[in-house]
Protein backbone atom coordinates (compact mmCIF):
# COMPACT_ATOMS: atom_id res chain seq x y z
CA UNK A 1 0.00 0.00 0.00
CA UNK A 2 1.70 3.48 -1.16
CA UNK A 3 1.71 5.93 2.49
CA UNK A 4 -0.91 8.36 1.50
CA UNK A 5 1.03 10.85 3.18
CA UNK A 6 3.34 11.09 0.17
CA UNK A 7 0.24 11.49 -2.28
CA UNK A 8 -1.17 14.45 -0.43
CA UNK A 9 2.57 15.66 -0.53
CA UNK A 10 3.07 15.36 -4.18
CA UNK A 11 -0.52 17.17 -4.65
CA UNK A 12 -0.50 20.62 -6.02
CA UNK A 13 -2.76 22.71 -3.77
CA UNK A 14 -5.12 23.73 -7.15
CA UNK A 15 -5.98 19.62 -7.77
CA UNK A 16 -6.98 19.53 -3.91
CA UNK A 17 -10.83 19.84 -2.74
CA UNK A 18 -12.20 19.97 0.74
CA UNK A 19 -11.83 16.97 1.60
CA UNK A 20 -8.21 16.08 0.33
CA UNK A 21 -6.77 19.88 1.99
CA UNK A 22 -8.12 18.23 5.30
CA UNK A 23 -6.30 15.32 5.08
CA UNK A 24 -3.31 16.76 3.81
CA UNK A 25 -3.00 19.09 6.36
CA UNK A 26 -3.34 16.64 8.92
CA UNK A 27 -0.69 14.20 7.46
CA UNK A 28 1.85 17.26 6.95
CA UNK A 29 1.10 19.03 10.38
CA UNK A 30 4.43 19.33 11.99
CA UNK A 31 2.67 17.74 15.43
CA UNK A 32 5.53 17.82 17.51
CA UNK A 33 5.23 21.33 17.43
CA UNK A 34 1.52 22.56 16.13
CA UNK A 35 -1.02 22.18 18.74
CA UNK A 36 -3.03 20.14 16.64
CA UNK A 37 -6.33 20.20 19.30
CA UNK A 38 -6.08 24.06 18.58
CA UNK A 39 -5.84 23.64 14.67
CA UNK A 40 -8.38 21.43 14.66
CA UNK A 41 -10.96 23.49 16.30
CA UNK A 42 -9.87 26.55 13.56
CA UNK A 43 -10.47 24.56 10.89
CA UNK A 44 -13.71 23.09 11.91
CA UNK A 45 -14.96 26.20 13.19
CA UNK A 46 -14.33 28.01 9.82
CA UNK A 47 -15.90 25.53 7.86
CA UNK A 48 -19.15 25.53 9.98
CA UNK A 49 -18.95 29.17 9.54
CA UNK A 50 -18.71 29.21 5.78
CA UNK A 51 -21.33 26.33 4.92
CA UNK A 52 -23.17 28.91 3.31
CA UNK A 53 -20.74 30.58 0.80
CA UNK A 54 -19.28 29.16 -2.82
CA UNK A 55 -16.49 30.99 -4.53
CA UNK A 56 -15.63 31.22 -8.05
CA UNK A 57 -12.91 28.82 -8.88
CA UNK A 58 -10.86 27.99 -12.16
CA UNK A 59 -12.18 27.12 -15.14
CA UNK A 60 -12.49 23.28 -14.64
CA UNK A 61 -14.20 23.94 -11.05
CA UNK A 62 -16.00 27.18 -11.41
CA UNK A 63 -17.84 27.21 -8.31
CA UNK A 64 -15.81 26.47 -5.11
CA UNK A 65 -17.36 25.76 -1.79
CA UNK A 66 -15.78 28.55 -0.28
CA UNK A 67 -13.87 26.50 2.65
CA UNK A 68 -11.58 26.05 0.37
CA UNK A 69 -9.34 28.90 0.57
CA UNK A 70 -8.55 28.77 3.89
CA UNK A 71 -7.99 25.35 3.87
CA UNK A 72 -5.64 26.24 0.78
CA UNK A 73 -3.80 28.95 2.76
CA UNK A 74 -3.54 26.75 5.86
CA UNK A 75 -1.99 23.83 3.93
CA UNK A 76 -0.11 26.89 1.78
CA UNK A 77 1.41 28.20 5.28
CA UNK A 78 2.39 24.31 6.70
CA UNK A 79 4.41 23.71 3.47
CA UNK A 80 6.78 26.40 3.75
CA UNK A 81 7.59 25.50 7.41
CA UNK A 82 5.03 27.21 9.31
CA UNK A 83 4.59 26.04 12.53
CA UNK A 84 3.22 28.57 14.95
CA UNK A 85 -0.17 27.52 15.81
CA UNK A 86 -1.38 30.84 16.23
CA UNK A 87 -0.79 31.67 12.86
CA UNK A 88 -2.30 28.48 11.07
CA UNK A 89 -5.44 28.69 13.21
CA UNK A 90 -5.86 32.32 12.06
CA UNK A 91 -5.69 31.54 8.39
CA UNK A 92 -8.28 28.77 8.86
CA UNK A 93 -10.35 31.67 10.69
CA UNK A 94 -8.81 34.77 8.44
CA UNK A 95 -12.45 35.55 6.81
CA UNK A 96 -14.64 34.31 9.35
CA UNK A 97 -14.95 38.07 11.07
CA UNK A 98 -15.05 39.96 8.02
CA UNK A 99 -17.49 37.60 5.92
CA UNK A 100 -19.14 35.74 8.82
CA UNK A 101 -19.27 37.21 12.04
CA UNK A 102 -22.99 35.89 12.81
CA UNK A 103 -22.46 32.24 11.75
CA UNK A 104 -19.14 33.09 14.45
CA UNK A 105 -21.21 34.29 16.90
CA UNK A 106 -24.47 32.15 16.74
CA UNK A 107 -21.78 28.62 16.64
CA UNK A 108 -19.92 29.49 19.84
CA UNK A 109 -22.70 31.59 21.69
CA UNK A 110 -26.03 32.43 19.97
CA UNK A 111 -27.26 34.67 23.21
CA UNK A 112 -24.99 37.52 22.14
CA UNK A 113 -25.96 37.61 18.63
CA UNK A 114 -27.22 41.19 17.96
CA UNK A 115 -28.80 43.32 15.38
CA UNK A 116 -25.59 44.99 14.17
CA UNK A 117 -22.45 43.99 13.09
CA UNK A 118 -21.28 41.45 15.48
CA UNK A 119 -17.93 41.65 14.59
CA UNK A 120 -16.19 42.75 17.96
CA UNK A 121 -18.56 40.01 19.78
CA UNK A 122 -16.78 37.28 16.94
CA UNK A 123 -13.86 38.34 17.86
CA UNK A 124 -14.30 38.33 21.35
CA UNK A 125 -15.48 34.81 21.19
CA UNK A 126 -12.55 33.51 19.04
CA UNK A 127 -10.22 34.71 22.12
CA UNK A 128 -12.84 32.95 24.72
CA UNK A 129 -12.07 29.67 22.45
CA UNK A 130 -9.15 30.31 20.89
CA UNK A 131 -6.29 32.49 22.59
CA UNK A 132 -5.97 36.00 22.23
CA UNK A 133 -3.40 36.15 19.93
CA UNK A 134 -5.54 33.90 17.20
CA UNK A 135 -8.00 36.81 17.83
CA UNK A 136 -5.54 39.32 17.46
CA UNK A 137 -4.03 38.05 13.93
CA UNK A 138 -7.97 37.64 12.87
CA UNK A 139 -8.71 40.81 13.63
CA UNK A 140 -5.56 42.52 11.84
CA UNK A 141 -6.35 40.81 8.52
CA UNK A 142 -9.72 42.01 8.98
CA UNK A 143 -10.41 44.77 6.03
CA UNK A 144 -11.55 47.71 7.23
CA UNK A 145 -15.06 49.24 5.31
CA UNK A 146 -14.35 51.46 2.66
CA UNK A 147 -15.96 54.43 1.81
CA UNK A 148 -18.77 53.68 -0.83
CA UNK A 149 -18.13 57.33 -2.38
CA UNK A 150 -14.58 55.95 -3.24
CA UNK A 151 -12.99 55.50 -6.93
CA UNK A 152 -12.12 52.05 -7.79
CA UNK A 153 -8.26 53.32 -7.80
CA UNK A 154 -9.11 55.37 -4.34
CA UNK A 155 -10.36 51.90 -2.79
CA UNK A 156 -7.10 49.60 -4.49
CA UNK A 157 -4.83 52.47 -3.01
CA UNK A 158 -6.49 52.22 0.29
CA UNK A 159 -6.46 48.27 0.31
CA UNK A 160 -2.99 48.43 -0.35
CA UNK A 161 -2.41 50.71 2.70
CA UNK A 162 -3.85 48.92 5.15
CA UNK A 163 -1.83 45.51 3.87
CA UNK A 164 0.63 48.00 4.04
CA UNK A 165 0.83 49.01 7.62
CA UNK A 166 -1.12 45.39 9.32
CA UNK A 167 2.04 43.15 7.00
CA UNK A 168 4.49 45.02 9.15
CA UNK A 169 4.22 42.26 11.89
CA UNK A 170 5.69 39.17 11.11
CA UNK A 171 2.71 36.85 11.95
CA UNK A 172 0.06 38.93 10.25
CA UNK A 173 2.71 38.80 7.37
CA UNK A 174 2.01 35.18 6.95
CA UNK A 175 -1.55 35.41 7.10
CA UNK A 176 -2.41 37.76 4.59
CA UNK A 177 0.34 36.45 2.59
CA UNK A 178 -0.92 33.06 2.20
CA UNK A 179 -4.37 34.78 1.33
CA UNK A 180 -2.96 37.19 -1.01
CA UNK A 181 -1.28 34.84 -3.35
CA UNK A 182 -4.28 32.44 -3.07
CA UNK A 183 -6.16 35.39 -4.46
CA UNK A 184 -4.22 37.24 -6.82
CA UNK A 185 -2.54 33.69 -8.09
CA UNK A 186 -6.03 32.44 -9.04
CA UNK A 187 -6.81 35.59 -11.21
CA UNK A 188 -5.20 33.90 -14.03
CA UNK A 189 -7.65 31.12 -14.00
CA UNK A 190 -10.74 33.38 -14.61
CA UNK A 191 -12.77 33.41 -18.00
CA UNK A 192 -14.24 36.73 -17.66
CA UNK A 193 -11.50 38.97 -18.80
CA UNK A 194 -13.16 41.81 -17.67
CA UNK A 195 -13.03 40.82 -14.29
CA UNK A 196 -9.56 39.21 -14.20
CA UNK A 197 -8.11 42.91 -15.33
CA UNK A 198 -9.96 44.33 -12.92
CA UNK A 199 -8.40 42.17 -10.06
CA UNK A 200 -5.27 41.99 -11.58
CA UNK A 201 -5.15 45.78 -11.39
CA UNK A 202 -6.13 45.72 -7.46
CA UNK A 203 -3.77 43.04 -6.58
CA UNK A 204 -0.49 44.14 -8.84
CA UNK A 205 0.60 47.44 -6.99
CA UNK A 206 0.12 45.06 -3.21
CA UNK A 207 3.00 42.70 -4.62
CA UNK A 208 5.52 45.07 -4.08
CA UNK A 209 4.46 46.36 -0.93
CA UNK A 210 4.74 42.07 0.04
CA UNK A 211 7.99 42.15 -1.10
CA UNK A 212 9.19 44.95 0.82
CA UNK A 213 7.72 43.66 3.75
CA UNK A 214 9.24 40.02 3.29
CA UNK A 215 12.61 41.63 3.13
CA UNK A 216 12.15 43.51 6.20
CA UNK A 217 10.54 40.51 8.08
CA UNK A 218 12.43 37.57 7.09
CA UNK A 219 14.12 36.67 10.23
CA UNK A 220 11.13 37.06 12.46
CA UNK A 221 9.05 35.18 10.27
CA UNK A 222 10.93 31.44 11.53
CA UNK A 223 10.56 29.81 8.31
CA UNK A 224 13.34 27.44 7.14
CA UNK A 225 15.33 28.39 4.34
CA UNK A 226 13.45 26.44 1.79
CA UNK A 227 10.26 28.40 3.21
CA UNK A 228 11.79 31.59 2.72
CA UNK A 229 13.24 30.45 -0.73
CA UNK A 230 9.33 29.71 -1.90
CA UNK A 231 7.80 33.34 -0.57
CA UNK A 232 10.58 34.91 -2.32
CA UNK A 233 9.81 33.02 -5.70
CA UNK A 234 6.24 33.24 -5.17
CA UNK A 235 6.10 37.39 -5.04
CA UNK A 236 8.23 37.29 -8.34
CA UNK A 237 6.02 35.05 -10.36
CA UNK A 238 3.15 36.64 -9.03
CA UNK A 239 4.60 40.51 -10.12
CA UNK A 240 5.31 38.65 -13.44
CA UNK A 241 1.67 38.16 -13.49
CA UNK A 242 -0.23 40.50 -12.55
CA UNK A 243 1.89 43.15 -14.48
CA UNK A 244 0.65 40.98 -18.19
CA UNK A 245 -2.57 41.11 -16.48
CA UNK A 246 -3.12 44.45 -15.61
CA UNK A 247 -2.13 45.11 -19.33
Amino acid sequence: MKNLGSIYRATKLKDMDSAALVFAILHQTDTDRVDRTQLHSALELATAAHLSQKRIGRAAYPVDPYIVHPLRNVLRLIRLGCTDTDVLSATALHDTVEDQPREIVSILDESRLTDGSNQQTALDLITENFNAETSRLVAAVTNPPTDAVLSKAEKNAAYAAHVADVIKDPKVFLVKFADFVDNAGSVQYLEDDAKRTKLAAKYAPAVAVFASAFDSNRDGLHLPQHGLDAVDARLTALSERMTADAG
